[in-house]
């Protein structure tokens, strides 16, 4: 059991796979804990779980006693479920794996922050020339290949690589990284302020556009925590925040003309 800080929030977690969770170690603080995230193995999960509040295709959530139960699945298969309890989340495996406890424990932080003016958005962030930029889209299309050519051409420095926190600080939407950043697991403990959110879709060729308010909207809904009652405030005055930021719509191939095509964009609307 350790302590991590992440967006100014101490979190204890005490896992069974955390030895594939080492990158988690860069954030251990000795401030003691807000909230506790804790996992054990299990051999099956009795129902009923009381009172269906919640579904969706990867999970289905109950009211029971006054804990929220989230029953979770992968790919069609339960893998175990989320015990949330006032600032305490037990998490039960099935498949004894650390992708099941990884997967599960990203619920978990998602729901502290969404008690805290914060959730997460899916995407590659860097820091370049003191801008915080934000890449997004749908899996498989190529945030993090595309952050590489950043961090190969230029002196950007990763942020996260695939859960990247936003919180909301005044008038400031601040990118937090987590040690929740995907495969890859590239991150660094650092944050700050998000100047702006490039959309890729995979062209031959490449082209880059400013995008309506409308537009961006539309294209962040698949990428960021969608609300529940209690943070739907919190995620409606977030959300009015990035579609205030400059946003974009970069069709690109896996080449360095990408990097200097979005950089020239950018730091031209941004720096100029």
């Amino acid at each position: 059991m350790y302590n991590i800080l992440v967006a100014g929030l101490v979190i204890s977690l005490d896992l069974c796979y955390e030895s594939d969770f080492v990158n988690s170690y860069k954030y251990k603080t000795e401030l003691d804990a807000d909230y506790y995230i804790s996992s054990r193995l299990v051999d099956d999960i009795k129902e009923p779980f009381g009172q269906l509040i919640y579904e969706t295709k990867y999970y289905k959530k109950y009211d029971m006693n006054g804990h929220i139960i989230q029953v979770q699945y992968l790919d069609g298969r339960l893998i175990g479920s989320i015990d949330y309890y006032k600032n305490s989340i037990m998490i039960n495996i099935i498949y004894h794996n650390s992708v099941s406890e990884y997967v599960m424990s990203q619920y978990g932080l998602s729901y502290i922050l969404s008690k805290n003016d914060a959730i997460i958005m899916h995407g590659s962030s860097i820091v370049y020339n003191n801008l915080g930029i934000m890449f997004t889209a749908k899996s498989g299309t190529g945030k993090s290949t595309h952050r590489g050519l950043w961090e190969r051409f230029s002196d950007a420095i990763v942020l996260n690589d695939d859960k990247n926190i936003l919180r909301l600080e005044g008038n400031d939407v601040i990118l937090y990284s987590s040690p929740w950043s995907g495969k890859h697991k590239l991150d660094n403990n650092i944050s700050h302020r998000l100047d702006a959110i490039v959309f890729l879709y995979q062209d031959k060729t490449n082209s880059i556009r400013r995008l309506k308010a409308m537009e961006g909207f539309k294209l962040m809904l698949s990428q960021i925590d969608f609300p529940n009652d209690d943070s739907k405030l919190l995620w409606d005055r977030i959300t009015d925040r990035l579609l205030a930021l400059p946003m974009y719509y970069l069709g690109c191939n896996m080449e360095k003309e990408a990097f200097e095509v979005c950089r020239e964009m950018i730091t031209k609307d941004l720096m100029d």
